[in-house]
């Protein structure tokens, strides 16, 4: 006699498909159920709004011969700019106009960066329309503000007009000194030495000039650097992806939950010590 390589608890395979054909409208009811619940779950509950405003760096003009470089290096700044969207000042910005506190704004507001573009969003979610609007669009005018305040201050600038300052209230004094010691009939190897420091005097201040003018010319620009490209006009809501999404799930769930339930209801009418049945080809129940 052959040996049956499959007990009472180990039912050969076809037995799980046999419980499954036999079983259909159970499996059908408890998938439906499910995505009926799955449904539901997400019209209750509440939707979360979307916004997003686009912002530029500098100014695209296609026309110009170093377009394909200003696109490249503005791709960079797009992504170092965007991360600027949880900067104190811009999150203070927020509170303020919005309402909003700093650790909620962190947890509302994003940024990305168009790939191979001088462009970003500003995005951010709420659980109201308008307050997403209101956060996306005050997002971005801080980000400019201070993308703005940030790019244009040099603190060597300001270090080196002090010391032009200095080094013209020398040179000052060393004139003096010359016009001092002609007066007072000095010696001319006195006179010479003076007037050699205020010549001194002169170069420096002439090489901290040219230092200062330098730093001034190559500062960034107070306004353009970043600007709005497209401000955000509305919000959108995720409650129709997400109805579909839990629906869906429910539908998954209810069949696997069906197909437990088929072969338990056809192990329960097993009686027991005897080997599960083995439906033969074409048969039906």
């Amino acid at each position: 006699m052959p040996e049956n390589r499959h007990s009472v608890f180990e039912p050969p395979d076809s037995f799980v498909l046999s419980a499954i054909r036999w079983n259909k409208l159970l499996i059908l009811a408890c998938a439906l159920a499910c995505a009926v619940i799955g449904i539901a779950y997400g019209l209750a509950r509440t939707p979360v709004y979307t916004a997003s405003a686009s912002l530029q760096v500098g100014q695209v003009n296609p026309n110009s011969p170093g377009f394909l470089g200003y696109v490249q290096s503005a791709s960079s700044l797009a992504a170092a700019f965007s991360r600027s969207i949880d900067a104190a000042p811009v999150l203070s910005a927020v509170e303020k106009q919005v309402g909003v506190s700093s650790r909620e704004a962190v947890e509302s507001l994003s940024s990305e960066p168009i790939p191979l573009s001088p462009v970003f969003r500003v995005i951010a979610t709420s659980s109201d329309e308008g307050k997403a609007t209101a956060l996306a669009n005050v997002a971005s005018q801080a980000v400019i503000k201070y993308q703005s305040h940030t790019n244009s201050a040099n603190p060597e600038a300001k270090s080196l007009l002090g010391e032009y300052r200095g080094a013209a209230l020398a040179v000052q004094k060393a004139k003096d000194k010359v016009a001092q010691l002609e007066s007072e009939g000095a010696s001319a190897p006195q006179i010479a030495a003076a007037e050699a420091r205020a010549k001194s005097a002169q170069v420096r201040l002439k090489a901290v000039g040219n230092a200062y003018n330098t730093t001034i010319v190559s500062q960034a620009p107070r306004t353009g650097m970043v600007t709005i490209l497209a401000g955000a006009t509305s919000a959108s809501s995720d409650r129709k992806s997400k109805v579909e999404l839990f629906g869906f799930l429910g539908l998954l769930l209810g069949c696997a939950l069906g197909c437990v339930l088929a072969v338990l209801r056809e192990r329960r009418d097993i009686p027991r010590g005897a080997p599960a049945p083995v439906p033969e080809p074409g048969s039906a129940r």
